[in-house]
């Protein structure tokens, strides 16, 4: 579904990730669950990007269903956790100053 060039920010710092969404969470701006059942969607979203630095987003979208097949008892329902990665990424890409055009996007499923 995407062609362009898939550009990955030169360094993702993980921990940074989860103490910024750490942050959005403590202000009640992920909602009213806990921080716990975001933290695994934060990892997916940077491993992802660090593991498989040249797949396309229909290959990320497989890889995201797989992960999310995994989940025991998972505390997001498949479509949160799909806009999360989605916003994860897209603050990684803000972070790494990247070209917002260029980053993975999940599709929402039919």
């Amino acid at each position: 579904m995407s062609s362009a060039q898939i550009s990955i920010p030169a360094v993702i710092d993980v921990d940074a990730e989860v103490s910024h969404w750490r942050q959005r969470h403590a202000d009640g701006n992920l909602g009213t669950g806990s921080f716990g059942h975001y933290v695994p969607w934060i990892k997916f979203a940077c491993d992802s990007l660090i593991t498989q630095p040249r797949a396309s987003d229909e290959e990320r979208d497989e890889m995201f269903q797989t992960h999310y097949a995994l989940q025991i008892m998972p505390r997001l329902s498949e479509d949160q956790a799909r806009q999360f990665v989605d916003q994860c990424w897209e603050h990684v890409y803000l972070a790494g100053r990247q070209d917002q055009a260029s980053r993975p996007r999940l599709h929402a499923r039919a």
